[in-house]
């Protein structure tokens, strides 16, 4: 579980500027530090990856968050949501990647769930640094129908999946 209030320089960093404001429940604390409640659970491990590999050539590690976003509530997007989280932390993005993906396709296939992947997505924050990225997509969830997505950085890859939409998914094609 990761913790729900954070640093807003963590996620400021992350996006490569401040326009990621706009989208958190930002505020500052009783010492005027510039704090808020985490848009996303990614960064907490990109900041400390070095750290959390240590001398493993590979590390894989699985979360789960209460994420918040400051944006219109609708179908699938709330502003409140679970961020399930998966990270294979190894010296080589593109085999972090592969892995990555790999591991997506495993929990989706044991669902049952119908699904189409993209893995020419390319994910627009700059933490991203090579551009390679994936998207899982359900069509028949419309505009909402990214479930899961994500790419590599320096050290790691790994995906995010929101539980909300993934169980719109399911129950869209009668899993629950």
């Amino acid at each position: 579980m990761v913790p729900a209030l954070w640093s807003q320089d963590t996620f400021i960093q992350k996006a490569g500027g401040s326009e990621i404001i706009d989208q958190m429940w930002a505020f500052p604390d009783k010492k005027g530090h510039a704090c808020c409640l985490i848009p996303e659970a990614t960064a907490r491990f990109q900041k400390r990856c070095s750290e959390l590999l240590g001398r493993q050539r590979e590390r894989m590690l699985f979360y789960i968050a209460r994420c918040y976003r400051y944006e219109r509530p609708q179908a699938g997007r709330y502003r409140e949501f679970s961020h399930l989280g998966f990270e294979c932390l190894c010296l080589n993005p593109e085999f972090a990647v592969k892995r990555s993906q790999e591991v997506a396709i495993g929990f989706f296939d044991s669902l049952g769930i119908r699904y189409e992947i993209d893995d020419s997505a390319r994910r627009g924050l700059i933490c991203y640094l090579n551009g390679r990225g994936f998207e899982m997509r359900f069509t028949e969830l419309g505009a909402q129908q990214q479930v899961a997505g994500r790419g590599a950085c320096r050290e790691e890859a790994g995906f995010g999946i929101g539980a909300e939409r993934l169980l719109l998914a399911m129950t869209d094609q009668g899993l629950v």
